[in-house]
Formats: C-alpha cells, sequence, structure tokens
C-alpha cells in the first residue's frame, strides 16, 4: 500500500446531517461561526452555491471576530473553489494571509489574480484591487508593480513611475530586483526622448543599486542642458557626487532638483562621546572579567549565515514554481514533506497547502499540514485545517475516526484536554480498543 493509499485508509469525513438539524443549529446559535460553516459546505454540496457562500461569508467574518483569523482562511479557500472569480472573496484571503504572516501564500494569491486577464470588467477595477492589496502588503513591492503595469499600459508613464518610486523600499527589502528592473526597463524603452520621464528612471537604477544602468541616462538629461549653465552645472555637480559615491538610495532622491537640494544641506554634527571616567584598579578580591562569550561577538556573523541560508533557500523555490509551479501538486506534497523533514516549517505549511487543491491528496496534505502548523504552536489554525477535512471530505466513518482522533490529540497538545477528552470517550464508546485512546483516558 503506498503512502498516500495509507493516508486515505486511515482518514475519514463525517455523514452529512441534513438541512433542517443545521439550520436550526444556526437559528439557536446565530454567532457560532462553526454551525454556519457546516451549513455553507451542505448546502455547497446540494447545489445551493448562493445560500451556501452567504453562510460562509458569515462564518468567516465571525472566525475573523473572533480572533481566529486562521480559521477564517481555511473557510475562505472553500468559497474559492465555487466562486474562484470573485474578486472580494480574493482580496479578503490575500488580506487575512498578510496579516497571518504568510506573506508566500498572499504573494501567490495576488500572482494568480495578476496572471488572469478577463478577471476585471475594467483597468480602473483591476487598478482599485491591486492599490488597496498595497496597503495589505506593505512589504511586497509586488502590487506596486502591478499597478505600474497598468499605468504603462494606459500611457501614464508619469504616474507609473511614482508608483515605482514607492516601490523602492520594499524591493530592496525583499529582494525582488528582477521583477522591478523588467518594469523600470520598459518604462525607459517606453519613454523614448520624455526627459522628464527619463530623469527619475536613472534615479531609479541608481536607488536600486545599478549605477551602470542610471548613469548613462542621467548623462542624456544632463546633455539637454546645454545652453542654460546654471543648470547643468547643478546637474554635473550632482552626477560628480554619484560617481564619487554619494549615496542616492540613502538620499531618497528621484531628480537632479531634489539631489541638489539634498546635498546641499548641512550633514548633521557629529557628537564626540567623551571620553571614559578612569577607573581605579580593582581589589585584587574582585573576581576577574570573564571574556565575551562567542556568541555576542560572532553575532552579526549568526545573522549573516541566516541571511545566506534563507538566499539560498529562496532561489531553490523559485527554480521549484518555474519549473514545477501548480501543475504537479503530488510533487508540491512531496517537497513539503521533504521541508518538514529539513525543520524549514513556513516552506512546509506553503506546500501543503498547495497540495490539498488536489482532491486525492485533500485529506494527506490537510494532515500533514495540520502538524506542521501544530509544530509551529499555532494549534488554532492546525484544528482549522482539520475541521475543513473532517467538513469537506468524502470518505467513510473509519476516515472520520482517524481525524477526529488526530484533532483530539492536537487539543491535548494545546491544553485543552476536556475537549479532548470529549472526543477520545466518543470514539472509545464507538470503537473500544482503538489506538491509545483507553490509555490516554486513564492519564
Amino acid at each position: 500500500m503506498g503512502f498516500l493509499d495509507s493516508f486515505r485508509k486511515m482518514f475519514s469525513s463525517q455523514e452529512q446531517e441534513d438541512r433542517v438539524s443545521l439550520s436550526r443549529k444556526v437559528q439557536a446559535a446565530p454567532n457560532d461561526p462553526q454551525a454556519r460553516q457546516k451549513l455553507g459546505i451542505f448546502l455547497m454540496h446540494q447545489g445551493e452555491v448562493v445560500e451556501g457562500l452567504d453562510q460562509l461569508a458569515r462564518s468567516a467574518v465571525l472566525y475573523e471576530k473572533d480572533g481566529f483569523a486562521s480559521k477564517a482562511i481555511a473557510v475562505l479557500r472553500q468559497m474559492q473553489k465555487h466562486d474562484p472569480g470573485n474578486n472580494d472573496f480574493q482580496k479578503w484571503l490575500i488580506r487575512l494571509l498578510a496579516q497571518e504572516g504568510l506573506s508566500s501564500d498572499a504573494q501567490s494569491e495576488l500572482r494568480k489574480v495578476a496572471s488572469d486577464p478577463a478577471r476585471f470588467t475594467s483597468e480602473d477595477q483591476r487598478l482599485d484591487f491591486f492599490r488597496q492589496t498595497a496597503e495589505f502588503l506593505k512589504k511586497n513591492p509586488l502590487p506596486r508593480l502591478y499597478v505600474c503595469d497598468i499605468l504603462r499600459g494606459q500611457k501614464k508613464l508619469h504616474e507609473a513611475v511614482n508608483e515605482l518610486e514607492k516601490a523602492v523600499p520594499q524591493t530592496t527589502l525583499s529582494g525582488m530586483y528582477a521583477e522591478f528592473s523588467e518594469r523600470l526597463r520598459s518604462l525607459v524603452s517606453q519613454a523614448g526622448d520624455e526627459l522628464a520621464v527619463l530623469e527619475p528612471c536613472g534615479f531609479l537604477w541608481l536607488a536600486i543599486g545599478m549605477p551602470e544602468e542610471g548613469i548613462p541616462i542621467l548623462d542624456r538629461v544632463a546633455e539637454s542642458a546645454y545652453g542654460d549653465p546654471g543648470r547643468e552645472a547643478t546637474m554635473r555637480e550632482v552626477l560628480d557626487g554619484i560617481r564619487g559615491g554619494w549615496d542616492v538610495a540613502a538620499a531618497g532622491v528621484f531628480s537632479f532638483t531634489e539631489a541638489a537640494r539634498k546635498r546641499a544641506e548641512p550633514e548633521p554634527q557629529r557628537v564626540e562621546a567623551p571620553p571614559p571616567p578612569e577607573h581605579p584598579e580593582p581589589p585584587l578580591s574582585a573576581p576577574a572579567e570573564e571574556p565575551s562569550s562567542p556568541t555576542e561577538t560572532a553575532e552579526g556573523g549568526y545573522e549573516q549565515e541566516e541571511s545566506i541560508v534563507r538566499s539560498a533557500l529562496g532561489r531553490l523555490q523559485a527554480k521549484v514554481d518555474e519549473e514545477i509551479g501548480d501543475t504537479d501538486l503530488e510533487a508540491r506534497y512531496n517537497l513539503g514533506i521533504a521541508y518538514k523533514e529539513m525543520g524549514l516549517l513556513d516552506e512546509a505549511v506553503t506546500e501543503f497547502r498547495l497540495a490539498m487543491r488536489k482532491p486525492e491528496l485533500f485529506v494527506g496534505a490537510g494532515s500533514l499540514l495540520a502538524d506542521t502548523l501544530a509544530d509551529r504552536a499555532d494549534f488554532d489554525g492546525a484544528l482549522a485545517v482539520l475541521d475543513a477535512v473532517l467538513a469537506a471530505s468524502s470518505g467513510g466513518e473509519e476516515m472520520r475516526r482517524d481525524v477526529r482522533y488526530h484533532k483530539a490529540v492536537l487539543l491535548s497538545n494545546a491544553g485543552r484536554r476536556d475537549e479532548a477528552r470529549e472526543i477520545f470517550r466518543d470514539i472509545q464508546e464507538k470503537t473500544p480498543g482503538y489506538r491509545d485512546v483507553e490509555a490516554r483516558l486513564l492519564s
């Protein structure tokens, strides 16, 4: 029996409750998000998509309001399966993913939106979407780069330049230089001889540390000032300063005028620290000072090593995205297992979420995703995944029992022993001798 087959046998889904029973539960507890979630899923299975989505949306609102954003994310992903083109759901999902620190997942969702040209009815609607997501992804330049693409398509080059200026800090923070450079090259090409566009583009190249691209453009702009001695002198002085090492990125300027003004500002005076007072020699009984620990002296080195590891991992993930993408979900599933074994939990979470899109992997990837989230101490998120598996999978009672056992173990590990014991007790009554349930009830 293969690895996936063992998972299929191990887990099962719950038996559907009828509509009347589920509706009564919602009426009795209208602020219970789980009750609404179950009703929504039931309605979906009955083909009542609009009504089902309404209940799921209400469930997600309640989960988020109660502070369970990870559960709201799980519900939104269920909603996406039935209404993948809903931009409001997509925007909501991206916001929650960013809020939960799942930036790679949020970025993946954003790329999915950008790659669908038929998703919006107008360019204004598309612009509005990306501008709003830019507020959610404050450390990621991608939304502003997509805004730049739209503005370039509308021939609004000055506005496109302005978006790139706003994206510089996020680009240097995230390391997404290739995508930024692609937009900037297109802008320079599209600008032709329009110096008012070329000038900020030259400074943008300098801002991302590529003077070999920026200085020739600025030289070309400076040549246009022949006949205006004052302006030409200012430009040449700024260019000489740049060639001499003046840091445009630190100054945050995007024109000769701004650069000249910044360079003319007096540098803040450095205040020399007073010399340390002379201390008398310690008495003979005083203990000798301990030498500084290697941790203190090597902290910068450790940070550098971590940065190198992260950089290598980023290149690996980029290669995986390029060669595998979202088409081979079984490969992403196996990659998630490898990441988990290496202790790269954030990366494993991303892969398992992708793998769950394949029906055959839904239960197995969901189980591993729950374990990985629990390893990150995100027990609420882990339990939400198992609840989604219970609600959405279509196996038998045996699979349902195994998932409920898994959930009880996580509840116990999270310190919620009363809830765990309730599940263990129910399993013991229905299936005496199952696994270690009896021992867990006696402990």
